[in-house]
């Protein structure tokens, strides 16, 4: 499942054990942005030699995307989960919602 690169989609990632991004970069004709950039969530220390195709490079998930998270002017930021974890995103993600909504009408 492709999604959209978000702090707390980067801090469910962290919290699941993910320590690196693979990072595919390509150009994009969208009125937003021209940069693509699609992450995937790895959890061992992948070999620059060795990156699977398409990916070309990779980043530690503590220090570019964390900025990636905040957003890059004129770059859509992606990232590829597995079907697993998107679903188990989704869930928590319902349930974040579900939880402030309650907590707005309490107050």
């Amino acid at each position: 499942m492709i999604t959209t690169l978000t702090p707390r989609l980067l801090g469910f990632l962290i919290k699941k054990g993910y320590k690196y991004f693979l990072s595919q970069t390509i150009c994009i004709d969208r009125e937003d942005a021209y940069v693509g950039i699609t992450l995937k969530p790895v959890k061992k220390h992948p070999l620059l030699q060795k990156l699977p195709q398409p990916f070309s490079a990779y980043y530690s998930i503590i220090q570019e995307p964390v900025q990636m998270a905040s957003g890059i002017k004129n770059t859509a930021i992606t990232v590829d989960l597995q079907q697993s974890d998107a679903e188990k995103f989704e869930s928590l993600k319902t349930t974040l919602n579900y939880d402030d909504k309650k907590s707005v009408s309490a107050g």
